[in-house]
């Protein structure tokens, strides 16, 4: 039986061949959501983990951190591996490998603006995602603990229809974990329609520009490093995962992943909880040994 906290049956990877004919010793690209994905419920990295990129690494294996979170946030979590740890942050709008950019999408500001003043006329918190910071209203102060665990740099202002900076992502915050029910209202405004827009769990709605999720991020880094999507290894657990666990030739969603996600992965790693992503990336380590 599953543990308590998972939904699905890990898949069995005994002689595992994707339908493109691809087999563990032939991934080139692991990519790994990070919340309830690569991390624990603590928030924090397996234990292991920084061995496992660097024998990833040494098998020329490259690892992305493919998030919601930005790209500065993300370095701080890998500062000691910027050089070999690809940085997919705010699921895809900013890409980079130590100090060059593989993507960058721009927000105009007249987007995200509409949709601060959606905020203002609704529910929830409203956060421009810039590129060096959020900028998050003085009013949602309150909610500083929750976004400073994922925006490490936040610039507290008056009014977000008022602000004017680079930014290539927006994002919306329900403290009483309402994301998924006002997601629908959202999109029956139609202040959506020709964005990229999709839940990160219950509390959060993000918003980019069209095209842009983790599995076009998937793809930049291929064209920008020559891997082949077939070749790549994904993670994920939710709803804005679900387009890099579909581009990914070995898609897996974690055991504890939301329920409907099995409609875009492939297949099924261990929980979260359980180091999932790490054992199944010894797995291909050890193919690539045996081969």
């Amino acid at each position: 039986m599953p543990a308590d906290n998972t939904l699905f049956t890990p898949t069995d990877l005994e002689g595992l061949v994707t339908p493109e004919g691809r087999a563990l010793a032939d991934v080139r690209l692991i990519a790994s959501d990070m919340d309830r994905t690569l991390l624990d419920d603590n928030g924090d990295l397996p234990q292991g983990f920084e061995d496992l990129l660097d024998r990833l690494h040494e098998q020329g294996v490259y690892f992305a951190a493919a998030s919601g979170r930005p790209v500065y946030t993300l370095r701080n979590m890998f500062r000691d591996y910027l050089d070999r740890v690809i940085l997919v942050g705010d699921n895809g709008g900013l890409i980079m490998l130590g100090d060059k950019v593989l993507y960058k999408s721009v927000m105009p500001t007249e987007v995200y603006r509409r949709l601060a003043r959606y905020v203002h006329e609704t529910a929830g918190s409203g956060n421009v995602c810039g590129y060096d910071a959020a900028y998050i209203e003085k009013r949602d102060e309150r909610f500083e603990p929750d976004y400073r665990t994922f925006y490490h740099e936040i610039n507290f202002v008056d009014d977000l229809e008022q602000v004017d900076v680079p930014a290539n992502k927006f994002t919306i915050f329900f403290h009483d974990n309402t994301a998924r029910e006002h997601f629908a209202d959202l999109q029956k405004s139609g202040l959506v329609d020709g964005l990229s827009a999709s839940t990160s769990g219950p509390m959060w709605i993000d918003v980019m520009m069209p095209g842009v999720d983790k599995g076009a991020g998937l793809r930049h880094v291929g064209e920008a490093l020559g891997i082949d999507v077939a070749d790549m290894m994904a993670f994920g657990d939710t709803f804005n995962d679900k387009e890099m666990l579909a581009t990914a030739g070995f898609g897996f969603m974690v055991a504890n992943a939301t329920p409907g996600m099995e409609a875009y992965a492939r297949y099924v790693a261990p929980a979260n909880t359980e180091a999932g992503v790490v054992k199944v990336a010894e797995r291909v380590l050890a193919a690539k040994a045996a081969r």
